[in-house]
């Protein structure tokens, strides 16, 4: 059987979800861009539905169908009023286990849609600029694939198909939901997805981190200066299960007001004339910690060295205070991912039971109340010992390099 957890705070709600995740990120990919493809392909006909049928009943059930993509997981999710659960389920089923990839539907709705999500994530720095720091810091390979398909390589109905019969098996996949009891979730699965096929999980090469920096020229949709430039640094992080130094750490720097009218107390939201915040993202072998400066572009280098220098001082020490602060922090974060948002929670949970992880959030908060002073500023200190990696975009010729900034 398929493994499956469940979001309990909803169990109450009129409203219920329940998303499949399948190892099926970049990072698996056999050909560059195709799990982009395979994300833009779901909900399309399948052996048993036609696209219009699938619109239709979704429709008519007053549902909701997503997909989305992370560097490891495509996510599919359908959220619906309690008493459609069945019809869902075996709707996700379905979908995962028959899909058709027919080639009308690949020229006609998915290769647009793609060059749609492509031209929209070019004018968000922020998508752009993570993109490209991951591109830069794993090489492009692994971790490191774009979330995004690239017309200089492009994607065939063929490596879909491929791509698709690896990744849609039932040891590649976890299901997910809130609003359903755990009984009524394995055994609606149980019925549904026994036709799913069997197989292996898809494995990736261990991921190696590299380092690198990226300059480009960026301008907005009109073809004129961005008001404010961005700039990304980032060290090479630790993966999920050894993550929660630096979660503090995040906390710890800051830069994201927990208050509306007020820039918080963290160190780097005390930077003048920028925003800045830290950030960690932990993946299942590695990770990236950094932090990323918004300001014009005749403010960014002093930001960014001054951001710099907060990451420097953590380093050499923190206090016990500020640790306390920033644990605290990190365990509503953490609270929230478990049990915040569905499309949040439902990746959050989905992870850690296709790594064989799984956790509880008790056991989550435990590992932060055991963190103290010393290994916040021993885990800045390995961060530090890595190659940094960078991504400039907007007025290059104003914007700083990594190793101007230490």
């Amino acid at each position: 059987m398929s493994k499956c957890g469940s979001n309990k705070q909803n169990e109450g709600a009129p409203v219920a979800s329940v998303t499949v995740a399948v190892r099926a990120g970049p990072r698996f990919e056999s050909e560059a861009g195709v799990a982009h493809a395979l994300k833009n392909f779901a909900f399309r006909s399948t052996k048993d539905r036609s696209a219009l049928r699938i619109v239709r009943e979704t429709e008519l059930n007053g549902g909701v169908l997503s997909a989305s993509l992370s560097r490891e997981h495509l996510l599919l999710t359908a959220e619906f009023l309690k008493g459609d659960e069945a019809h869902f389920i075996e709707l996700l089923a379905n979908v995962v286990g028959n899909g058709k990839y027919c080639r009308h539907e690949f020229n006609e709705d998915v290769i647009p849609s793609m060059v749609a999500d492509s031209e929209q994530a070019s004018q968000d720095p922020v998508a752009l600029g993570m993109d490209a720091l991951f591109s830069y810091a794993y090489r492009s390979r692994g971790v490191g694939s774009s979330l995004f398909a690239s017309p200089s390589s492009p994607v065939t109905v063929e490596a879909v198909r491929a791509y698709a019969a690896q990744a849609m098996n039932k040891s590649n996949l976890a299901i997910v939901s809130s609003g359903l009891s755990d009984a009524t979730l394995r055994s609606l699965v149980s019925k549904h997805f026994e036709n799913v096929p069997a197989g292996s999980a898809l494995k990736a090469a261990p991921s190696k981190y590299y380092g690198g920096d990226c300059r480009a020229a960026m301008t907005d949709a009109h073809g004129h200066g961005l008001p404010v430039d961005h700039f990304f640094l980032a060290f090479e992080g630790a993966s999920r299960v050894n993550a929660a130094p630096l979660f503090v750490l995040e906390s710890l720097l800051g830069g994201n007001s927990s208050v509306k009218w007020s820039a918080g107390l963290s160190p780097l939201s005390q930077i003048t004339g920028a925003k800045a915040h830290a950030f960690n993202i932990s993946l299942q072998d590695t990770g990236l910690f950094g932090i990323h400066v918004i300001a014009p572009s005749a403010k960014v280098s002093e930001a960014a060295k001054a951001a710099s220098q907060t990451l420097k001082a953590a380093a050499d020490s923190v206090s016990s205070e500020d640790v306390a602060r920033a644990v605290a922090k990190a365990k509503f974060l953490a609270a929230q991912d478990f049990e915040g948002t569905r499309a949040l929670s439902h990746e959050t949970i989905a992870t850690g039971l296709l790594d064989d992880s799984s956790a509880s959030l008790d056991s989550v908060l435990d590992k932060f109340e055991s963190i103290k002073a010393a290994d916040v500023s021993s885990a800045a200190q390995t961060l530090l010992k890595s190659k940094p990696s960078s991504v400039a975009l907007g007025d290059v010729k104003q914007l700083p390099y990594a190793d101007e900034l230490f």
